[in-house]
């Protein structure tokens, strides 16, 4: 684990993604997020929850800093709700940062935990709500991704919810096309650069390499696999009774889980003989 979170942690120090809550543009997503939560708590599941339960237990897996869960905790607390909240990741800086802003966003403290998302089946709790939000399913290559759901679906209560915030990038490859290399930020201060480097065939995962040209970062290569909504939406189904969509904008969408089947479970995977061949 403990080179996964180097990796993780060197990747986020150079991509350009959005995640300080004190920033001016994390302040400006934080906004936008609690629309999107908005939108997702009118959801007949999801209302059909809330009158059920005194206390809503949310875990929010590759939480990084908590913008989804803590926008997700102050909507349904702003309408009385009382929530438990938990942010895991397997960033400690991104942790402590969530620690302290949710303090001051939600007037009281949310726990964090170092874990890695495929493993919250060791979690000795249940919970009603499980959030991956941030549009991270592309860590996750089709092998993780049933782990995850094995995972996921031993830590939720009967009639739990998995919420997952995914967009389409399958059509975005169809309509603009694959790049090998691809300028993902440029400014004054930063030049971001990522190459294609491999494909890994079994596991279906692309491998890139990003840098950033002006501040002469050491490269961190990543694995990515670039899901789209429909076979998010299908694997959803095989381990939920049910499934549904909330759109946000354009391709992006809510992918909604109801109730965990719970037909496979972490304990039965073994490593299967096919990885022999990565």
């Amino acid at each position: 684990m403990a080179e996964l979170q180097e990796i993780l942690s060197r990747f986020y120090s150079i991509f350009p993604w959005t995640e300080d809550p004190y920033s001016k543009e994390g302040k400006e997503r934080f906004e936008n997020t609690l629309k999107f939560m908005e939108q997702l708590v009118n959801h007949r599941w999801l209302r059909d929850l809330l009158s059920k339960k005194s206390v809503i237990r949310v875990l929010e897996i590759c939480g990084g800093t908590g913008i989804g869960g803590v926008a997700l905790a102050k909507i349904l607390m702003d309408k009385g709700i009382n929530v438990y909240l938990l942010i895991t990741d397997l960033r400690k800086a991104a942790l402590n940062i969530a620690e302290k802003w949710s303090l001051e966003v939600l007037g009281k403290g949310v726990d964090t935990l170092l874990i890695d998302a495929r493993e919250v089946h060791k979690l000795d709790s249940k919970f009603d709500i499980l959030l991956l939000y941030g549009l991270s399913t592309p860590h996750f290559n089709p092998w993780d991704m049933v782990k995850l759901f094995t995972s996921v679906s031993k830590v939720l209560v009967n009639d739990g919810l998995f919420i997952i915030d995914e967009g389409d990038r399958r059509y975005a490859l169809l309509t603009q096309g694959y790049k090998h290399v691809l300028a993902e930020y440029s400014s004054e201060e930063r030049f971001v650069v990522s190459f294609h480097i491999g494909y890994n065939l079994v596991k279906g995962s692309i491998k890139r390499t990003y840098v950033d040209l002006i501040k002469q970062t050491k490269p961190v290569t990543m694995e990515l696999f670039m899901w789209g909504l429909a076979e998010v939406a299908a694997l959803t189904w095989v381990f939920f009774e049910n499934v549904d969509l909330v759109k946000l904008e354009r391709t992006r969408h809510f992918i909604i889980g109801y109730k965990p089947r719970r037909i496979l479970t972490p304990e039965c995977l073994s490593e299967p003989s096919v990885f022999n061949k990565v």
